[in-house]
């Protein structure tokens, strides 16, 4: 296994504690406080969206543009009980955001159902076909859509002319001409200052107006719209948008309300998961979130919203039980696409194809082997010619502004700036793969963005679990602590699972655990005594102790 380069997150100049100021003004852990600067707050202000996720902190969802105007077209149907159909996205974010939608407008008693399409049949977003067999199946008169949309000129202008509306919640990339709807509601429309949004969040601000919880939620609205943040903080963590400011706000409250009472199908996904009090994002991450997502990967996602909206726990049990089936296929899936698959090279663009690939997990062997390689990745399979691909990037990349370089080699694209999906014929290839190549090569920084961030050297100043969740939540653009170690083997690994290592360096009393090990080093063991230098984190559990997960192997040597 090749070792990645690494730097320090932020580096320390002379001999000042420049986290002083932070430590003092929130009473943390001097540990806590260093983490907080090390990613770049130096105004102890900044950290209130964790510490203090209030209400009054929010913005204004009357702020996005046509939110009047989606608020009076839904109260219209409410009122004079039209079908509504909810149409969203089969990833965790557009399930989310279709449980929530759902909840609300039943709250408010409108005549509402759902519908998400077939990854496999349909792909993503509105299709015309689906939308012809809503018209004979539901006749709904107005459609409001999810975590999709903001693309569709063509189908929602198809859509009008068979009588029906829509009303288009969407972050997703738009092009210059939006759908002519009755409102789009879009982060980047408007003056609202959240321009990084999930789509569950921006479902989440017209629940919000619909509600009148504007600008704050006041008596029974309250423990409502708190319940309704646990399906925000989910669908957030899981879509990859930054957990900064008002995104930390909202998954903050939704984490805090998870760990309280919840509904029969979230219970039983947080013990499948092994949640257990003060839940955490990564716990939601690794846990809770793959377990919906392997519904939509794996066939149809519509059992998924049903589990999130069960109240009934022998219905929530049986939807539960579908769901670890099809999560465990798809873990298996998964780790046969990432066993066959060649290994990064040394490309600005790790871009692999292989026909064999299941379309359904693709999208998580891109995230790994970006993890692995610190550099943008895709991964595609090939379906009659077209090549179906998945990219994922690291910060500070952006794949939204590349998507726009690609498009004339492209049969459709989507996304946002960490993940995306784009279809090419394959005889483009060389094509698409330059364009992105050019355009990864262009962008800012690049030369640092191959290294692994850490924060420090040991892991003694590293504090308690309880220090360190009270700067949850973690993630995108805020990420978990590292540390680097530097120890000898001792004795020789336990190996356990599919390719997982337990090994322990005789420098710490605790031991490490090495997800994957084997095959990063081609099933060879290092023996007892082997130098190793890595990235560590620490596994907190409320039961099991502090143990430590090897993020990486590491070069001896620090880049500039």
């Amino acid at each position: 296994m090749k070792p990645q380069s690494w730097r320090m997150r932020r580096e320390l100049l002379g001999t000042d504690i420049p986290w002083k100021r932070i430590q003092t003004a929130w009473d943390l852990d001097e540990g806590a406080a260093r983490l907080a600067w090390m990613r770049g707050v130096d105004d102890p202000s900044e950290l209130a969206w964790r510490l203090e996720p209030s209400w009054q902190s929010t913005f204004d969802p009357y702020d996005f543009d046509d939110m009047g105007k989606a608020v009076a077209r839904i109260n219209k149907a409410i009122a004079g009980r039209e079908k509504i159909t909810v149409y969203g996205d089969y990833d965790v974010d557009g399930v989310t955001a279709t449980a929530l939608m759902v909840r609300v407008l039943e709250r408010l008693g409108a005549d509402v159902n759902f519908f998400i399409p077939n990854r496999f049949n349909d792909g993503y977003g509105l299709h015309l076909d689906c939308i012809r067999e809503l018209v004979q199946t539901r006749s709904p008169k107005l459609l409001i859509s999810v975590d999709c949309g903001v693309r569709s000129i063509e189908e929602v202008a198809a859509s009008n002319e068979l009588g029906m509306e829509w009303v288009i919640t969407d972050h997703h990339t738009p092009d210059q001409e939006l759908p002519k709807a009755v409102a789009v509601l879009h982060p980047h429309f408007g003056t609202q200052s959240n321009k990084h949004l999930a789509g569950v969040g921006v479902a989440f601000k017209l629940a919000q107006c619909l509600l009148n919880a504007v600008p704050v939620p006041k008596g029974n609205e309250l423990a409502l719209l708190d319940g309704l943040m646990k399906l925000v903080a989910i669908g957030t963590i899981a879509d990859l948008v930054p957990l900064t400011q008002e995104n930390a706000l909202l998954v903050r409250r939704g984490l805090n309300a998870i760990s309280g009472a919840n509904s029969p199908g979230l219970t039983l996904l947080l013990k499948a998961a092994q949640c257990e009090k003060n839940v955490t994002a990564s716990e939601i991450a690794y846990g809770v979130a793959p377990r919906l997502n392997a519904v939509g990967r794996m066939g149809g996602a519509e059992d998924a919203v049903k589990l999130l909206l069960a109240r009934d726990v022998h219905e929530a049990g049986q939807l539960m039980e579908r769901v670890e089936f099809l999560n465990k296929e798809r873990r298996d899936c998964q780790r046969e696409l990432a066993r066959i698959l060649p290994p990064a090279k040394d490309d600005e663009f790790d871009l692999v194809i292989d026909p064999r690939a299941h379309k359904g997990v693709i999208g998580i062997v891109a995230s790994q082997r970006m993890k692995d390689c610190g550099r943008p990745s895709g991964v595609c399979t090939v379906i009659d010619g077209v090549a179906h691909c998945s990219l994922r990037a690291p910060e500070p990349y952006d794949l939204s502004e590349i998507l726009t370089m690609a498009r004339p080699f492209l049969k459709s694209g989507g996304g946002h700036r960490a993940a995306a999906g784009i279809t090419f014929d394959l005889s483009l290839l060389n094509f698409v793969k330059g364009t992105f190549t050019n355009a990864f090569k262009s962008q800012a920084s690049i030369s640092r963005i191959s290294a692994i961030e850490v924060d420090g050297k040991g892991v003694d100043w590293i504090p308690n679990r309880q220090a360190l969740n009270k700067l949850e939540p973690y993630g995108q653009a805020w990420p978990y602590v590292s540390a680097i170690v530097q120890g000898h083997i001792n004795g020789v690994p336990d190996c356990f699972g599919e390719g997982h290592w337990r090994l322990k360096l005789k420098e710490m009393t605790q031991p490490l655990t090495w997800f994957f090990a084997r095959e990063k080093f081609s099933d060879e063991i290092p023996k007892d005594g082997v130098a190793l230098n890595l990235a560590v984190s620490p596994q907190d559990h409320i039961r099991w102790g502090r143990s430590w997960r090897v993020d990486a192997l590491l070069d001896s040597e620090t880049t500039s």
